[in-house]
C-alpha cells in the first residue's frame, strides 16, 4: 500500500486553483442537495408550501404520490376520504400505487402500509372474508415484494372461495358476481398467473357467458352495459380470451374531453377513466386512446393532486378521495401483457 503524500500547508495555492476549489464545493453542494431530494421523495411527502414543478404528466404523478402519503394513518393504513379510519382495500390500492409509481419497497411508507395488512388478515387467510379485498392485499404485498406465507395463506382461501360455477362472490359460498369474479381475474392476471392456473380458466370462462349482445357487460347478466364493469371484465379475461372486439367496444365510449363514463354521453369520471385506461393497456392499445384519456386526467386532478369522484360505493356524491386517487396513479404505469411478461 502507498503511503499518502503530505500537503504541504506553508504553500500558497495559485489563484487558478482556489477558483476551481470553490467549483468543485459549489458543485458538491448542489449534488448533495439534489441527493437529499431525492431520498426526502422516497421516505415522505414533499411540504405543501413547495409547488410541484414540471410538464403536466409529471405533475400529475407527483401531486397524486404526494397526496397518498400525506393521508396515511398512523397505524400505518390509509382510508376512504382523508381523516377516516383505515381500511384493507385503500391501503392495498395505496400500497400499489405508490410502488408503481417508483416509490421504494423499503421506505417506511410502505412498510408501514405492509404491516397494516399483515395484521388485518384474518386467520382464515382473507382479508374481511372478502374475494376482492383479499385479492388488492395479495396484489400489494406482492408488489412490495414481501410476505410470501401470507400471500400464499391468502391465495389458498381464493381459490377455496371459487364457486363451482368458476365465478367468485363478495364473499365465500356467496351467489356469482361480475364484478368480483372480474376482480379477482384482473388480480391474478396481475399476479403473473396464466391459462394453466385452473381458477383462471374456469372464472374466465364463467365470465365470457355473461356478454351481453353489444359486446359490453353489465353488473346483472341481461342488463345495460357499462364501462366500468366491462374494464374490469377485460382485464381479467385477457390471459385466456382474445379482448380484441372488446377494446374496440370500449374505445366507442370515450368522450370528447378524453373520459370515459359509466355509459354512453354519462360525463367523464376520473376513476372510471383509470380503470377504462388499466383494460385497454391489457389489450395492448398503442397508446393513443390511453394518452387521451390520460391528458383527461392531468387537465381534471385538484390542486393538492387528489381526484374527485362519487364511483366508491361508499360515496353518495362527487368528493376527493383515497380510492379514485391511487386507480389514477396505478393507470398511468399500468403495464400491457408484453411489458408484463418481460417484468416477469
Amino acid at each position: 500500500m502507498k503511503r499518502a503524500p503530505k500537503i504541504q500547508t506553508h504553500v500558497v495555492p495559485p489563484q487558478g486553483i482556489i477558483k476551481n476549489l470553490i467549483c468543485c464545493y459549489l458543485l458538491l453542494s448542489f449534488f448533495i442537495g439534489i441527493k437529499a431530494g431525492i431520498t426526502a421523495d422516497s421516505e415522505g411527502p414533499l411540504s405543501d408550501e413547495v409547488p410541484i414543478e414540471g410538464p403536466p404528466l409529471f405533475k400529475t404523478i407527483e401531486g397524486a404520490k404526494t397526496y397518498i402519503v400525506q393521508h396515511q394513518n398512523k397505524d400505518g393504513g390509509w382510508p376512504l376520504i382523508p381523516g377516516g379510519d383505515s381500511n384493507v382495500e385503500g391501503t392495498a390500492f395505496a400500497v400499489w400505487a405508490l410502488i408503481d409509481a417508483g416509490w421504494g419497497t423499503g421506505s417506511q411508507v410502505v412498510r408501514m402500509g405492509v404491516q397494516y395488512l399483515r395484521n388485518m388478515q384474518w386467520d382464515n387467510g382473507s382479508w374481511n372474508n372478502n374475494t376482492a379485498h383479499t385479492t388488492f392485499a395479495l396484489v400489494a404485498l406482492a408488489t412490495a415484494e414481501t410476505d410470501p406465507e401470507v400471500r400464499f395463506k391468502g391465495l389458498r382461501w381464493v381459490k377455496k372461495a371459487q364457486n363451482r360455477s368458476g365465478g367468485w362472490g363478495k364473499k365465500e359460498r356467496s351467489p356469482d358476481n361480475v364484478l368480483y369474479t372480474a376482480a379477482v381475474l384482473a388480480g391474478f392476471r396481475r399476479l403473473g398467473f396464466k391459462q394453466n392456473f385452473e381458477p383462471i380458466s374456469k372464472g374466465a370462462d364463467w365470465l365470457a357467458e355473461g356478454i351481453n349482445f353489444d359486446g359490453g357487460w353489465a353488473l346483472e347478466r341481461g342488463g345495460r352495459s357499462d364501462v366500468f364493469i366491462t374494464s374490469w371484465v377485460v382485464q381479467g379475461l385477457e390471459t385466456v380470451y382474445d379482448i380484441d372486439v372488446q377494446i374496440a367496444w370500449l374505445k366507442q365510449f370515450q368522450n370528447d374531453d378524453g373520459g370515459f363514463g359509466r355509459y354512453k354521453g354519462s360525463p367523464s369520471d376520473p376513476e372510471i377513466t383509470a380503470i377504462a385506461v388499466m383494460a385497454l393497456a391489457a389489450g395492448n392499445d398503442p397508446l393513443n386512446t390511453r394518452r387521451i384519456a390520460i391528458n383527461y386526467l392531468t387537465n381534471i386532478r385538484q390542486e393538492d393532486g387528489s381526484f374527485i369522484s362519487n364511483t366508491p360505493i361508499e360515496l353518495s356524491e362527487p368528493i376527493a378521495n383515497l380510492q379514485s386517487t391511487c386507480f389514477v396513479l396505478i393507470a398511468i404505469h399500468a403495464k400491457t401483457p408484453d411489458e408484463l411478461a418481460v417484468e416477469q
